[in-house]
């Protein structure tokens, strides 16, 4: 664009400067005019010869900017399936990840409920153990305690019997109704 003003400057120029050359002389005024009009008709070929440059490197202007476009869309493309990849290869890996935490929570898991059951089979035995030991150990006491009983009673029967017959003396013969009621029997 430049090249094209400083151009259209020059031409300007140069046609003020050859107007004055017109003007002076006649004779010379056609050979100066000759050598005008082919110096201008040299100043339009180049012109032209720009112009065409100029178009040209438009064009190739345009072509390289398409190409950068296309680069530019085809590498964000690239980009987007390079991230589109990492993030599938992030959730496999999140997946494994979750998966081996699952894995290894259950077998903690598994493990607490071992500890658990074997405490609590532990407590059982205990108790169990002291049950019976309770019962072996209690039998003979109940055992024992129970013929006393049945012993106490046929005595106490007899024991009954007796404390009436010695009533009945005792109404009968004052010396043994003064030792029951010294015994608060009567």
């Amino acid at each position: 664009m430049r090249e094209v003003l400083l151009t259209c400057l020059l031409l300007t120029g140069l046609l003020v400067i050859l107007s004055g050359f017109v003007w002076a002389e006649d004779s010379t005024a056609e050979s100066a005019n000759r050598e005008v009009i082919e110096h201008l008709i040299r100043v339009e070929t180049r012109l032209d010869g720009l112009e065409r440059g100029i178009g040209q490197l438009r064009e190739d202007m345009q072509f390289q900017n398409r190409q950068l476009r296309e680069d530019m869309t085809l590498q964000n493309q690239q980009l987007r399936e390079d991230m589109q990849l990492q993030n599938q290869h992030l959730r496999e890996d999140m997946q494994r990840l979750r998966e081996d935490l699952n894995h290894q929570l259950d077998r903690h898991f598994q493990l607490i409920l071992g500890v658990l059951a074997a405490f609590t089979l532990m407590f059982v035995s205990i108790l169990g153990f002291a049950v019976w030991d309770r019962r072996t150990m209690v039998k003979p006491f109940t055992d024992k305690v129970k013929s006393l009983e049945d012993d106490l009673s046929t005595k106490g029967r007899r024991l009954d019997v007796i404390l009436d017959a010695l009533r009945s003396l005792g109404q009968r013969d004052e010396r043994v109704a003064a030792i029951l009621k010294r015994l608060n029997l009567l």
